[in-house]
């Protein structure tokens, strides 16, 4: 069974300077989907723990700003749109890197476009598209995310 990440809040260990620190330790099996990839950033690339941070704040940083209750309402819809940038920034390297247009036959579908011109002007409209992935890739997509 994979170890859960451990957060320290022993305020000797993670004081450095007057400032406090969050100690995170997560160490995954190697040959996990996780392990794999934090292997890869951290050993194979440049800057990989930052480009790991990086991509947590993406997924999660308008959240813990939100829950913390310091930010106002317009600052965390500012930082969920930058998080939405850097989101789709990824998403077109992921198209660019591994050849992958809009709507490739076999792995992604365009299921429906809602007809936003009969909507009233007050309704929220999301452009849904759904992924058809593999039973493999599928797999270690939740393994990954299990992980989260």
């Amino acid at each position: 069974m994979p170890r859960r990440p451990r957060e320290s809040t022993d305020d000797q260990s993670v004081n450095s300077g007057n400032k406090p620190r969050v100690r995170f330790i997560f160490e995954p099996d190697r040959t996990s989907p996780n392990g794999i990839t934090y292997s890869w950033l951290i050993h194979e690339t440049y800057n990989g723990k930052e480009k790991a941070a990086t991509a947590t704040r993406a997924f999660w940083l308008p959240f813990a700003y939100r829950h913390s209750g310091n930010h106002s309402e317009g600052e965390l819809r500012d930082l969920a749109q930058q998080s939405i940038w850097q989101m789709e920034a990824q998403i077109q390297h992921l198209r660019e890197e591994f050849d992958l247009g809009m709507a490739r036959s076999g792995s992604t579908e365009l299921v429906g476009t809602p007809d936003t011109e009969n909507l009233p002007a007050e309704a929220s409209v999301a452009l849904v598209q759904l992924v058809t992935v593999s039973a493999p890739a599928a797999d270690l997509l939740d393994e990954f995310i299990d992980a989260l």
